[in-house]
């Protein structure tokens, strides 16, 4: 009965114990099953953040073709609108060639026809009708070549090319950061100005510091609204005193607005320029190895003019006029840009 007595407690204490046990193990599988449920909830939550993020760089992949594909597009039609201008401009400068070749044809037939007129009569026997026939012949044989008023057909590329890829990035609406002459630079003594032969001392004129002797450059010059300016480039030999000529003649490849208009200051006289509004930046395009000079509206690239320096020996340098105040209406500065991407 005694050991009957120490089993059942014996029995009592380890059921106690296994059931605490137990209740450990429930409690554990409780915590686990918990685990278990964030573990898949952050699994589906991961799968679905997955495809969230797949459904974004997808549509953003979509819209970088559809960028591109819009650029490609404006590229097609800046390509073909340039092509059209090309085009246009080369059917005019050939049909005026083949208009004035077409008259000297009709004046030379014209000639044939009357040496042919004259040689006839010249063969007729000797005669006193004769000699009045030839009298009155003579007079309205009296033809004269007059040469037709000749075709400018100088065929400049920066009207057509020019800095054809900054031109098109301008009109993707880029933008370009200004690199401005130095206004607080001390300026030398004007004794020694007026020693340095590479001054100007007559004019308002000054003279880049950097030359250029090869390759394509481009830079910008703003005018603002001035009411007279003078840009371009010129040779390092130009005069720098008081200039009977500063034009092509002498080195000088300038655009010059003067009096509400834009003038080429080509030789011997100047050249208009055509512009339905007065730019407020001017673009300067030289291109050494054709040894052209081309500029244009800067604000739309529209080509303004274009000069091709048959005379160009040396180093060029851009040169920048800004002209006298005009009682204060005319005292902006001019300002240089220097495209960056």
């Amino acid at each position: 009965m005694y050991k009957n007595r120490i089993k059942d407690t014996n029995n009592n204490f380890n059921n106690s114990h296994l059931n605490d046990f137990k209740n450990k193990l429930i409690q554990a599988i409780k915590k686990i099953k918990h685990e278990v449920d964030e573990c898949y909830e952050e699994e589906r939550d991961t799968y679905a953040e997955a495809l969230d993020v797949e459904f974004k760089f997808d549509a953003m992949e979509r819209e970088i073709q559809a960028e591109f594909r819009n650029i490609h597009r404006f590229l097609d039609e800046e390509e073909e609108n340039d092509i059209e201008r090309l085009r246009k401009e080369k059917e005019k400068r050939i049909s005026l060639l083949k208009e004035r070749e077409r008259k000297i044809s009709m004046q030379g037939r014209n000639l044939e026809r009357a040496i042919e007129t004259l040689n006839i009569k010249l063969r007729e026997e000797d005669s006193p009708k004769l000699l009045k026939e030839i009298r009155e012949l003579l007079q309205r044989c009296d033809v004269n070549y007059i040469a037709p008023p000749p075709v400018d057909s100088e065929v400049c590329s920066g009207q057509f090319v020019g800095p054809i890829q900054y031109r098109i990035w301008k009109h993707m609406k880029a933008s370009i950061y200004p690199m401005r002459f130095d206004d607080d630079k001390k300026m030398p003594p004007q004794e020694e100005l007026e020693k340095n032969p590479r001054c100007f001392n007559y004019y308002y004129c000054v003279m880049g510091r950097e030359s250029f002797f090869t390759g394509r450059h481009y830079w910008e010059v703003d005018v603002g609204k001035k009411t007279a300016w003078r840009v371009g480039v010129a040779r390092e030999d130009v005069p720098r005193g008081e200039m009977a000529v500063s034009t092509t003649a002498t080195g000088f490849w300038t655009l010059s607005l003067k009096g509400g208009s834009i003038v080429a200051c080509t030789h011997p006289k100047p050249t208009p320029v055509r512009t339905s509004i007065l730019p407020t930046r001017i673009g300067v395009f030289l291109d050494c190895d054709r040894e052209e000079v081309s500029f244009y509206n800067a604000v739309t690239m529209t080509a303004l003019h274009s000069f091709s320096m048959e005379n160009m020996d040396g180093p060029i340098f851009p040169f920048f006029n800004p002209c006298d105040t005009d009682n204060g209406r005319n005292a902006s500065p001019l300002t240089m840009f220097m495209p960056a991407l």
